[in-house]
């Protein structure tokens, strides 16, 4: 029986690959060593951190410096843990974080509602300390302030026990709401028989869902004879696009969309229960509501700034939604279709009406795009904008936790400077649905090793692509091209971070709703035909996408672009009014999250959604993601992003000389100063001035070019 000692020492090893350090042993972090493991850390962390609380001066290195060690290690362990669960999800793993997971928030709210840390610090804010402090540590020194502040520093006697409280049971909701829907996963299922049902269907997915009916007992599961068992998850969601039999679509739409209200999982009164938690947790601190709480540290002055942005977009979308819409029931009906679109329907006619106007189809495009291809060009891009070159690490030197994942090293000028982790495909019932980037290792000078400045960063990158099948390359959809360009928008934002003050470096301190520039605006360059061009070759045929197919993609680019905008409003507003008025005395108290999103569905959406349909059992960025209150910010961003990419655009994107000088300016602000300043300072560095609308609307064909 290992000692708890010897457990902590197995989960706190990292390995060190060349000048990359703080890799974590992810082999290491068993579910039997966790708990023993983390209860000598935290008893560690909170004898020193009482200590500090003792002797803390009002200096950097008296206060900050110590501050910072403690909560380094206590985010690195719960971080790595936490991951882990998200991509290789087991019930042990999950027993092992629920014991865990209550004290690490309890040691958290210590931290954060310290009194004697809170007046050192605003001693140090305060007295001549400040004078030596340079920008990015008075941001630093602000920024902690305001979030003790936010986490009810303040508060006395039975309102700071409950704000505590609030927080534990918080934490366990958010795990509940995420935990329901992995498991949901492992049994839901669409069967299909009968091979007139799986008309239309791409074998792959076929192909797939044979391969599930098998492992689901069904040994004589053939691939082309079926059964076929399609997980009801958004790997499998192009049924809904491609299945000729209206019937199936309606059954895989109506189990996609009821995800998270499984009787035995059922996500609805977790997220009541999350939204009233949240709505007295805000007003504990002062707040009218958890809106008001949530745009405090955001780069969003007011609600009102919010609101005014989405009617400006939904203004300019709606004329072109009716159009849209008007368009797709005309083209259906004329092929045959039903007399009135159903939810079903639009995606499986949207698919035809775009392949009719613009020559290409969406499954056939996934031959053109190989996994490896697509990295390659995205690399190729990035340095030939930033001056970086990518080298996979494959000797198996750094530890990774499943077999597919890739390992990367960052240079510049033969120089390595950043590291960064892929995990590329779907795992059903053991890695969850989505796509996101986050931090293994901060730039952070405390973390620095030998005769360095700082700890290099470290990124990780999952998607959910479908896996490669019968040994060749993974082939990818133009989505899932966008997500992985997405996703590693965000990661340039940490690769190439200048900030040593860790506590702004990367993405920290950068407000959420200017999180999605780096990512949105990376988005940007597959609508440029060479480059989008450059990513393809056919898997059969070694082929190039041609130059008319590649126009007719980029042309298509906008297509039914007003009602992806309504939907994503609609995600928006609904995001903001439940986090308005439910659980708020005297604000809709009645209706529930449910019914208001219903009321939103209906006053912006140009075709209504079911009346029984509602996305917040399974919308996992509101409810086990950081997106409460601020789903917006993808508009926000989008926003910034299309902006950004027209500095870029108005010196050519053929001009080699111009664009790496843009790129420079772009790089030495936006993705190189994090949090050290806020958002909206760093925006008018690069661009000179606010960010306009106008460039978005333009870009996505919702208003004509100004004269």
């Amino acid at each position: 029986m290992i000692s708890p000692n010897a457990a902590l020492a197995e989960l706190e090893r990292d390995q060190t690959v060349g000048p990359l350090t703080h890799l974590p042993d992810w082999s290491a972090i068993r579910p039997d060593l966790i708990e023993p493991a983390v209860d000598v850390l935290l008893a560690e962390i909170e004898s020193a951190f009482h200590e500090l609380e003792q002797s803390a001066q009002p200096t950097w290195s008296g206060l900050m410096e110590p501050l910072e060690r403690l909560n380094i290690r206590l985010g690195r362990c719960i971080g790595t843990i936490s991951h882990l669960l998200s991509v290789r999800y087991s019930d042990e793993l999950q027993a092992a974080y629920d014991l865990i997971r209550p004290r690490f928030v309890d040691l958290g709210n210590q931290m954060s509602q310290s009194r004697s840390i809170y007046a050192a610090l605003k001693a140090m804010q305060s007295g001549p300390e400040r004078r030596s402090l340079d920008p990015v540590r008075q941001r630093v020194a602000t920024e902690t302030l305001r979030g003790m502040v936010r986490a009810g520093v303040h508060l006395e006697g039975v309102p700071r026990q409950r704000f505590q409280a609030i927080q534990t049971r918080l934490s366990e909701l958010a795990n509940t709401f995420s935990t329901n829907l992995v498991k949901a996963e492992r049994k839901a299922r669409v069967r299909l028989t009968a091979l007139d049902e799986i008309a239309g269907i791409p074998q792959a997915l076929l192909d797939m869902a044979a391969s599930t009916a098998r492992e689901d007992g069904v040994t004589t599961a053939n691939n082309t004879a079926g059964p076929w068992h399609f997980i009801v998850n958004g790997v499998n969601y192009s049924l809904v696009t491609y299945a000729q039999d209206p019937g199936v679509r309606e059954q895989f739409y109506r189990a996609y969309k009821a995800r998270g209200t499984d009787a035995e999982l059922d996500n609805r009164p977790v997220l009541e229960e999350i939204l009233c938690l949240r709505q007295e947790m805000a007003a504990l601190v002062g707040f009218p509501n958890y809106v008001e709480y949530s745009l405090d540290a955001k780069m969003a002055v007011s609600p009102a700034a919010v609101w005014d942005l989405m009617e400006r977009l939904e203004s300019a979308a709606r004329p072109n939604a009716q159009r849209e819409l008007a368009e797709l029931a005309s083209f259906a009906k004329d092929q045959g279709g039903a007399d009135h679109l159903a939810p079903w329907d639009v995606p499986y006619w949207a698919e035809k009406l775009e392949l009719a106007r613009f020559g290409y189809d969406n499954e056939a495009l996934r031959s053109y795009f190989q996994l490896p291809i697509v990295l390659n060009g995205l690399f190729e891009l990035t340095g030939k904008l930033y001056g970086a070159t990518f080298t996979p690490v494959t000797d198996g030197s750094v530890p990774l936790w499943h077999p597919d994942v890739q390992f990367y090293r960052v240079e510049i000028d033969n120089r390595t400077i950043a590291g960064f982790f892929l995990d590329p495909y779907a795992r059903p019932g053991e890695k969850r649905g989505g796509a996101w980037m986050n931090t293994v290792v901060d730039r952070n000078r405390l973390l620095a090793t030998n005769s360095n400045v700082a700890s290099l960063p470290v990124a990780l990158l999952v998607m959910n692509a479908r896996p490669p099948a019968d040994g060749q390359p993974a082939l990818m959809s133009l989505d899932e091209v966008r997500t992985l360009f997405h996703e590693f928008g965000h990661a340039t934002q940490l690769l190439f971070t200048e900030v040593n003050e860790g506590s702004a470096s990367g993405l920290n301190l950068v407000e959420w709703d200017a999180v999605e520039l780096a990512s949105q605006f990376n988005e940007y360059w597959m609508d440029h035909k060479p480059f989008l061009r450059s990513l393809s070759r056919h898997i059969g045929t070694g082929a190039v996408l041609s130059e008319a197919i590649a126009t007719r993609i980029i042309d298509g680019a906008n297509f039914m672009a007003g009602n992806a905008t309504l939907r994503q409003l609609m995600f928006a507003k609904t995001d903001l009014r439940i986090h308005e008025r439910f659980g708020v005395a005297g604000a809709n108290e009645n209706q529930s999250p449910q019914a208001i999103e219903q009321s939103v569905a209906r006053e912006t959406l140009v075709l209504p959604a079911l009346p029984e349909e509602s996305q917040l059992p399974a919308f996992t960025h509101l409810f086990s993601g950081g997106y409460a209150a601020g789903y917006y910010s993808y508009k926000w961003a989008e926003v910034l992003a299309a902006d950004a990419f027209g500095a870029f655009h108005d010196v050519g994107l053929e001009d080699p000389d111009a664009l790496r000088g843009v790129a420079e300016r772009f790089k030495s602000t936006v993705l190189a100063l994090g949090g050290s300043l806020p958002a909206g300072e760093i925006f008018r560095l690069f661009r000179g001035r606010d960010a306009d609308p106008q460039a978005l609307l333009v870009k996505q064909g919702l208003l004509a070019p100004a004269a």
